[in-house]
């Protein structure tokens, strides 16, 4: 069943919102900083580890714009959430951005997670598109369902060790 991150029978949290991310089923989510992914570096991933391959912080311009061309990106959303127990999430993209061949992927949410939201923007297009993108801009939505938890989360993410 899904839940409102917003309503009072939701144990899970999302701190510095604004009013005009309360939508009829989730709560959009803004961006706050945005990352060039180093393509140039291996990704290793397997049971024993993973080595990432690296990102770089955007700076938008003076009045707050990133120019972003085709390709992928990592981006985190402007607050941090808290999921509940028996609780879980995931983010989805904004429907603005997916009829402009713009598109955020993010993983689940688990019970007991606290800590930044993330995920990855790809943007469609040849060399002249262009995207524009105003830091502070609803980009997707999130999304709270209760779900049997067998355990908490007990990963690093969150914690900023990305």
């Amino acid at each position: 069943m899904m839940i409102h991150l917003h309503s009072n029978k939701s144990k899970s949290s999302l701190d510095k919102w604004m009013p005009e991310q309360i939508q009829p089923n989730a709560m959009d989510l803004k961006l706050g900083k945005v990352f060039a992914i180093k393509h140039e570096n291996p990704f290793e991933i397997s049971e024993d580890g993973k080595t990432h391959r690296g990102s770089v912080e955007i700076n938008p311009d003076g009045e707050g714009w990133y120019s972003l061309g085709p390709g992928s990106y990592e981006v985190i959303m402007e607050g941090e959430i808290t999921i509940g127990p028996e609780e879980a999430g995931w983010v989805i993209t904004r429907s603005t951005l997916n009829r402009n061949g713009i598109y955020l992927t993010s993983g689940l949410y688990d019970s007991g997670y606290k800590g930044v939201m993330a995920g990855v923007i790809h943007i469609t297009g040849n060399q002249l598109t262009k995207t524009r993108i105003k830091k502070g801009t609803r980009i997707g939505q999130f999304l709270l369902f209760k779900a049997e938890a067998v355990k908490t989360y007990d990963g690093d993410y969150g914690s900023g060790k990305y």
